[in-house]
């Protein structure tokens, strides 16, 4: 069954849509296809949103990070961007006096690129192979300035998403993640490039 595409469902919620395109979509929905229903009601709920909060225009990286939502998980991902270069990392840093080596669950990293700091937190969960992830995106020409709303993304090596959450308005972020080596963010805000970080291993 043939499906289309965001943009035509998106013209449809908003009642923008040719009159014989919408006739289209309209029989489209009356055979009950379950991925472009979801859309529809996705869709839905953001212009319902947006019609009752007339000063707010959903932020565009949001509005990008839904639409990954329907992209085929084994595509590649859809954009290369920047690569992060990594100022700082926990695990290179001396133990402190006491701390026997291994014990330390905690590892942090700072990464930098197009003009954002992300200071990122990894931590395994005891006897467990799940990480727990944690951080905030700064503008690092702007003190005490933080990227709210931006869209965080992880892959694998291969392009296929893993999970993906939207910062707070302080720039926060937190996702959990099985482990797996070589994965990757993708940082993702408005008028600029997406920056990517590589995690490399995490053992």
């Amino acid at each position: 069954m043939a499906h289309f595409s965001e943009d035509r469902w998106t013209d449809f919620v908003r009642g923008v849509s040719a009159p014989g395109t919408a006739h289209e979509l309209e029989r489209h929905l009356e055979s009950r296809c379950p991925e472009c229903k979801s859309a529809v009601a996705l869709w839905g709920r953001i212009a319902q949103f947006a019609a009752k909060e007339n000063e707010y225009a959903p932020p565009e990286n949001f509005v990008r990070l839904v639409k990954l939502q329907f992209a085929n998980s084994q595509s590649e991902q859809p954009e290369v961007g920047l690569i992060a270069s990594m100022i700082f990392d926990s695990a290179t840093q001396p133990l402190p006096m006491g701390v026997r080596s291994g014990t330390a669950s905690t590892r942090q990293i700072v990464y930098e690129a197009e003009g954002l700091t992300v200071d990122l937190r990894l931590e395994r969960k005891p006897h467990s192979s799940t990480f727990s992830a944690t951080g905030q995106v700064l503008d690092k020409d702007a003190p005490l300035s933080w990227l709210g709303n931006a869209a965080i993304v992880l892959w694998t090596d291969k392009g296929q998403m893993v999970t993906k959450t939207v910062a707070n308005d302080y720039g926060e972020f937190q996702f959990e993640f099985e482990h797996e080596d070589q994965l990757r963010i993708s940082i993702i805000t408005a008028n600029r490039k997406t920056v990517r970080i590589a995690l490399g291993n995490l053992e």
